[in-house]
């Protein structure tokens, strides 16, 4: 993608509340708050835009990664609230996803609360990954890669944002 074509609205931003930093993305999307929660939570879709990620559907049930990081799933609201935490690479993970209806569609709003909200490389990373989200959302597919030219120039962004 070229970087004039990055949309400033798409950029995440850490947020810093009484209880903590967190980082915030924001996405209009154009399905309805069913559709955004099926390519959020079926292990086949979560593995076409992410990482494979199987849940076990309740408040309290486990959450697996493809990479063999598990944790639980703390929020379990069907179609709008999702939120879970996982020991993975770093340390532990931890999401809040809120998906709420539009007139058109559905408003995302993802939450990375740890490790460091204020990494300019996890910020990059989950940018790209909600990239591919709405890339697959849309009926596209995205290509079967850990990175990319996209992916680098977050990178510089997020870098350049801290600096």
């Amino acid at each position: 993608m070229d970087p004039d074509q990055l949309d400033p609205a798409d950029e995440g931003h850490v947020l810093s509340p009484d209880d903590g930093d967190y980082l915030r993305f924001e996405r209009h999307l154009d399905q309805p708050p069913p559709e955004v929660w099926a390519a959020l939570t079926d292990p086949e879709r979560t593995a076409v835009w992410g990482f494979r990620t199987s849940f076990e559907p309740r408040e309290g049930g486990t959450v697996t990664m493809s990479d063999g990081g598990a944790g639980e799933v703390l929020a379990w609201d069907r179609p709008h609230a999702l939120e879970y935490a996982w020991d993975g690479y770093g340390g532990r993970w931890h999401l809040r996803i809120a998906i709420a209806e539009l007139h058109d569609g559905a408003l995302l709003t993802f939450d990375h609360v740890a490790p460091d909200p204020n990494s300019p490389d996890i910020a990059a990373g989950w940018h790209w990954h909600l990239d591919r989200l709405v890339l697959h959302l849309s009926g596209g597919t995205p290509p079967a890669v850990d990175s990319d030219a996209h992916f680098e120039e977050l990178q510089r962004l997020y870098a350049h944002a801290e600096g």
